[in-house]
């Protein structure tokens, strides 16, 4: 993609730099998990409140929670390398 670069840092991490001028001073952050229900209910038990479950391609399960800053972090549900 243009204005992207990518680090593989452990088996198991990517780093990802994106340009876009339109969201300087923010950050996005992906994690995926081993079961997006559970971790959405640990979340909520702590006071954090995350958006609803949307289903990607090929049953990826996305859900955001997003910081008075504007910084994004996105769990990601049945997440896999091979497609």
């Amino acid at each position: 993609m243009d204005g992207l670069v990518e680090w593989r840092i452990t088996t198991n991490g990517w780093v990802q730099v994106y340009r876009d001028p339109t969201r300087a001073g923010t950050a996005l952050l992906n994690f995926a998990v081993d079961d997006l229900d559970r971790h959405r209910t640990a979340l909520d038990s702590r006071g954090l409140t995350t958006g609803p479950v949307e289903t990607a391609s090929k049953d990826v399960r996305l859900s955001t929670i997003t910081d008075p800053d504007g910084n994004r972090i996105t769990f990601i549900g049945n997440f896999r390398t091979d497609y």
